[in-house]
């Protein structure tokens, strides 16, 4: 094994063959895991999601469509539990529309669904590199998010504000 990030030493199961895979696991959850394409699936998934709630944080702070509340927390309460109980379904609906290709093993975090086509016409190399964009974004997105959410309820103020 060698050595990566200063003190630490590379997972075996880290090899680099997997898309966003720098070798780091300091708790060692790669140690437990048998296949780690549910652990990508699941990180592509968690990613996506994040990039989608960033959006729509900043979003409803300064265009009120549904809600009168700029504060998206406040504004998800104001709906009451029809509207969120809607989503949740919605959710539920997807993730069992879905469940056969998470756990399939087949290429984690391809659901099949690319309606603009982005990935037609691409050599493997520009496949890889626009998944490996996605990867490093969701995961900028999953901190992002987390900031902005104790920002506003830290400091009671819209995102963007300076």
């Amino acid at each position: 094994n060698q050595r990566h990030f200063l003190f630490l030493d590379r997972p075996a199961k880290l090899d680099g063959t997997l898309v966003g895979d720098f070798g780091f696991d300091p708790l060692g959850f790669t140690d437990t895991l048998n296949d780690l394409n549910y652990v990508v699936a699941s990180e592509l998934k968690h990613g996506r999601v994040a990039m989608l709630a960033v959006v729509g944080f900043v979003f409803q702070q300064y265009v009120h469509i549904v809600s009168s509340e700029a504060d998206p927390f406040k504004a998800i309460a104001a709906l009451g539990y029809g509207p969120n109980l809607q989503v949740l379904s919605f959710i539920g609906v997807i993730e069992l529309a879905t469940w056969e290709k998470t756990f399939s093993g087949s290429a984690a975090g391809d659901l099949g669904f690319d309606p603009l086509g982005q990935l037609k016409g691409k050599s493997p190399k520009q496949v890889a590199e626009l998944k490996l964009k996605e990867i490093k974004n969701g995961r900028l997105a999953m901190v992002a998010i987390i900031g902005m959410f104790v920002q506003n309820l830290y400091l009671h103020t819209p995102t963007l504000s300076f």
